[in-house]
């Protein structure tokens, strides 16, 4: 079985795929948390920001807003300070690292695409904006991002990367889908979040990923990282690809793509065309 050796509390050693994953999870939620909370710190220094520019006298049920608000920022920035700390390994772990060379080439090509999408070395997940990778409320894939995929595919096929599976996650904001257009093709948030993952990973195996390192998944609007607001939010509409050590051997025991009869990889179904009358929830 792969295992990968882990800095954890009770020292080193190899643990099996299911607590890689397990450890990968918990890091994750760290990280969530931490993006969540520096999203409300923001909410409340725009809040306080707005109460000192409205007192214009000394009322007392301003002076009070403006207090608890203080308060409320102060508890918030102690939150963020202790859950950054978690981050960088107070919760008895250390992050699961990929090889020199594989992690440069995802920092190389985070960094060649700042707009476009970013890359998390502790996960070993490569993050898509959906608003830049997408046309709204579709699975077309922007010439852009498809550009950046096959640039990861290139990455992917590389000999230090060949142990590796692309476990591709969509995800969503919590804004209902509007348009009928949109609707009729992904009825929900969850099948949107799911086809967009599909999309990528069509997108990839033309690259020549092959089939048997990648898994689609899609969680719709139920893992945000911000707090969405009335329109949702940016950050939360994404598509994720970690790269986990392949634990698949096959009928022979080896992971070799199958025989060469496969069928090619169906193209993502048509966008409806953007009109004038989409709502603001950008579906």
């Amino acid at each position: 079985m792969a295992c990968v050796a882990l800095l954890a509390l009770s020292g080193i050693g190899c643990v099996a795929q299911r607590e890689v994953d397990d450890l990968r999870t918990l890091y994750r939620r760290s990280q969530e948390q931490v993006e969540d909370l520096r999203a409300r710190l923001d909410e409340a220094n725009a809040r306080i920001k707005a109460l000192q520019e409205a007192q214009k006298s000394t009322d007392p049920d301003m002076l009070d807003k403006l207090t608890r608000a203080i308060q409320e920022r102060d508890a918030l920035a102690k939150k963020l300070a202790e859950a950054e700390e978690k981050l960088r390994g107070g919760a008895g772990f250390a992050p699961i690292m990929l090889e020199p060379e594989l992690d440069q080439a995802l920092r190389d090509l985070a960094a060649q695409h700042p707009d476009l999408l970013s890359y998390d070395p502790a996960l070993g997940m490569v993050r898509f904006k959906s608003d830049l990778t997408f046309a709204l409320g579709s699975t077309e894939v922007s010439a852009k991002g498809a550009e950046a995929l096959g640039q990861l595919a290139t990455i992917l096929a590389r000999p230090v990367a060949q142990k590796y599976e692309a476990r591709i996650v969509g995800h969503t904001d919590n804004v209902r889908i509007g348009r009928a257009g949109t609707r009729a093709a992904h009825p929900t948030n969850w099948h949107l979040s799911v086809h967009r993952s599909i999309a990528v990973k069509d997108v990839l195996q033309k690259s020549g990923v092959p089939g048997i390192r990648m898994m689609v998944a899609g969680y719709g609007e139920y893992r945000p990282i911000v707090a969405n607001g009335p329109r949702g939010a940016e950050a939360n509409r994404r598509v994720e690809i970690y790269l986990v050590p392949m634990n698949y051997n096959g009928p022979g025991g080896g992971n070799e793509p199958p025989a060469a009869s496969a069928e090619p990889a169906p193209a993502p179904a048509a966008a409806p065309a953007h009109s004038p009358e989409d709502d603001s929830s950008f579906k």
